[in-house]
């Protein structure tokens, strides 16, 4: 019986492990590179906010938000795949002043045909940001 557990508890860990890998192997090569902001919409009011920033650049797993192409943030970031909606954006980094749109460090993340990326922010309220790839 010990042998059983034992046996059920690796394959258990093992399992755990590998699924846990596959949600952080999500192909970031898509949203890889500088984008520039288009419109944030959303909040209490719909017309959304004045942004300290213009665009966004992401690497494979850092970001910096950017104004007159200098950085005026830089963190990190993990896009989880999810099969239900649309995958999710995490901010791994701190919190900072730096512009609202690091306060909900939860976002989802969505590439249209067109070739846009909108990143909304799960409740209701709050913000959408779209964005189009720079040629840069």
């Amino acid at each position: 019986m010990k042998n059983l557990l034992k046996t059920l508890l690796i394959l258990g860990s093992i399992s755990w492990i590998s699924c846990e890998k596959s949600a952080n192997t999500e192909d970031v090569s898509g949203i890889v590179g500088t984008w520039n902001l288009v419109a944030i919409t959303g909040g209490i009011t719909g017309g959304g906010y004045q942004a300290n920033f213009d665009a966004i650049r992401f690497d494979k797993t850092h970001f910096d938000l950017l104004k007159n192409k200098t950085s005026i943030y830089n963190g990190t970031y993990v896009l989880t795949p999810n099969s239900t909606e649309p995958d999710t954006f995490k901010i791994t980094g701190a919190v900072t002043l730096a512009d609202g749109f690091l306060n909900i460090k939860e976002k989802k993340f969505e590439k249209e045909k067109s070739g846009n990326l909108f990143l909304s922010e799960p409740c209701c309220d709050l913000y959408n940001y779209e964005f189009t790839k720079s040629n840069n």
